[in-house]
């Protein structure tokens, strides 16, 4: 019986030992957006960010071909602006059909598909969930090195710096007009803190105000701290 009762109690504190040192699952990487987006440059685009084909793709595999510039917060298919269509694949074929396009896709990588009969692709864009930058970045190419930049270092202009901290200081990217940028409140410069989530920028304003943007890298390539070209609102923004 003592024998019995010794064999019980060391099975038992071995089976709590177990328990305490297996570790968790770790659910931090475990989010993943409620949509997929597609980017690419539109036929005779080369190198003009001004003209990118955007395709959201839901996972009930309707798709929409604009990017909602101000967030994708909650986007589903009540999002308007743009045409939802249907897009499917067989095998590496594919096809993205609306009323107005019908596109033949090949299945290049997991990441990459190639428009059938043309030399664009679309790429999908990497995750960007709790990305933290650092720089400074300006919708002028090249801005830090050409010789007519036309801003001082304190002026208003339009830049962003951000910090790995999570700090923002917003010198201007959303005003149209320099000659008076606290005109519209809403468009001022101004600085606050700022968090990624679901392909969105949110920045929090230290007065109170909140702006919501699309946020993407380039292509297929992973932003990080130091991505010298991100898509914020839809439009380039260049860290040099």
């Amino acid at each position: 019986m003592k024998n019995y009762l010794m064999l019980a109690a060391i099975l038992f504190i071995s089976l709590v030992s177990c328990y305490k040192t297996d570790p968790a699952p770790d659910n931090t990487d475990s989010h993943k957006p409620p949509f997929e987006i597609w980017m690419g440059l539109k036929t005779g685009a080369t190198g003009n960010w001004a003209n990118l084909d955007w395709k959201i793709v839901l996972p009930s595999k309707d798709y929409f071909n604009q990017l909602p510039s101000e967030r994708f917060l909650n986007f589903s298919r009540d999002q308007t602006g743009g045409t939802w269509g249907t897009f499917t694949m067989n095998g590496n074929a594919g096809t993205f059909t609306n009323q107005y396009e019908t596109i033949q896709v090949k299945k290049v990588s997991e990441t990459k598909l190639e428009k059938v009969g043309y030399t664009n692709h679309l790429y999908k864009c990497s995750p960007v969930d709790g990305v933290k930058l650092s720089g400074k970045y300006n919708t002028i190419l090249n801005w830090s090195t050409i010789a007519n930049y036309p801003y001082g270092p304190n002026d208003p202009q339009p830049m962003i710096e951000f910090t790995a901290t999570g700090t923002f200081n917003d010198m201007g990217i959303f005003v149209t007009n320099f000659s008076m940028p606290y005109q519209d409140p809403q468009r001022a410069p101004g600085s606050g803190t700022y968090e990624i989530k679901d392909f969105t920028l949110t920045l929090n304003y230290s007065g109170g105000r909140k702006v919501t943007k699309a946020f993407t890298g380039v292509f297929d390539e992973k932003v990080t701290a130091t991505s010298e070209l991100v898509f914020i609102g839809g439009n380039p923004f260049y860290n040099h």
